[in-house]
């Protein structure tokens, strides 16, 4: 405190103590808001070919070597990008550009050499994720005729037309989650739509 009866900070005893007597709009300019939070951007998980561990031990144990993508016939499979943080560089589907067409022998999955991948000799033992419908979208659901998903779903009863007009259901016990479905539903956004498995 000095002689005049200020701090170090040149503030007197008087303006501390009637700080609260000041008008409001004087107080608030004296406040500094704090920052802004950034929240970090939430997104859907990818879909990840046949045959994945969970998402976690996946990420942990892919080298990133590429083998899965070099091996799919279809071209479905690509590295996720640096903006994936730690998931950067694991294989991913995007199954509205390219689904997995469930080759024949399910390649991806034996080419893998550190185990993200385990191998999978059966369409039924792949679970990619499950087909979820969304009937404001869907044309069965508006009196439309339309069987563009049943005709490309490799996987008999997983789509299913019932009802009194014939609309789409999905059997998720029979869904694998390949995305063809998706892939060639004529509606934009695709009505039809993938979820990764947890």
């Amino acid at each position: 405190m000095s002689k005049d009866g200020k701090d170090d900070k040149g503030v007197s005893r008087r303006e501390l103590l009637t700080f609260w007597r000041r008008p409001l709009e004087t107080a608030v300019k004296t406040i500094k808001p704090p920052p802004p939070l950034e929240r970090p951007i939430v997104r859907p998980p990818p879909l990840r070919p046949p045959g994945i561990l969970h998402e976690l031990l996946l990420q942990k144990h892919c080298v990133r070597c590429g083998k899965c993508v070099e091996a799919c016939p279809a071209d479905a499979i690509f590295p996720l990008g640096a903006d994936w943080g730690a998931a950067a560089g694991t294989p991913a589907i995007d199954a509205r550009k390219q689904p997995c067409v469930l080759c024949t022998g399910l390649r991806c999955t034996h080419v893998c050499p550190s185990g993200a991948l385990l191998p999978t000799y059966s369409n039924n033992d792949v679970l990619m994720g499950r087909a979820k419908l969304d009937v404001a979208m869907c044309l069965t659901h508006h009196g439309q005729s339309c069987t563009v998903c049943v005709e490309h779903c490799p996987r008999p009863g997983a789509l299913v037309l019932d009802g009194p007009h014939g609309e789409l259901r999905v059997a998720e016990e029979h869904c694998v989650g390949c995305g063809l479905c998706e892939h060639y539903c004529p509606t934009e956004p695709a009505a039809i739509r993938v979820q990764p498995r947890d």
